[in-house]
């Protein structure tokens, strides 16, 4: 069930639960700045007042993440994993991803290649596995 899309400066949002499992899917397309980050956070917020813990944050639309998003993530996580759930990102760009590797943000949340491998994570009920995003040679 798609619940539908919010379009900001430079940031859609939207968000799609169901399809006979407990992820919420969270497609974000533009930038991830300081002016865009709030949105995002009240998209987890609603979440988490709604007690999904299983976030699966697919970045395939994302060509920028400032500090001010990455933090979103951080602020989140340990009452997330508190709740016995994850958030995981997935489809990152590979800039997104250098930033992500050289910030070391690989240390506390899990990227992964696609949306399904992700998703798939969420339904063997581990967080310690990762796929590493593999550079264009």
């Amino acid at each position: 069930m798609n619940y539908g899309s919010k379009d900001m400066d430079n940031i859609s949002i939207s968000l799609s639960e169901g399809g006979g499992d407990s992820v919420s899917e969270v497609r974000v397309d533009g930038v991830i700045d300081t002016i865009t980050a709030g949105e995002l956070e009240s998209v987890i917020d609603s979440l988490l007042k709604r007690k999904r813990y299983h976030i699966l944050i697919d970045l395939a639309g994302v060509d920028y993440i400032s500090s001010a998003g990455w933090g979103i993530f951080i602020s989140h996580i340990k009452d997330v994993r508190d709740n016995k759930g994850d958030i995981k990102l997935a489809n990152m760009i590979p800039n997104v991803h250098e930033i992500y590797e050289l910030l070391e943000f690989d240390k506390v949340l899990r990227a992964y290649n696609s949306s399904d491998d992700a998703r798939h994570d969420f339904g063997n009920g581990t967080i310690s596995t990762q796929t590493k995003k593999k550079a264009p040679e």
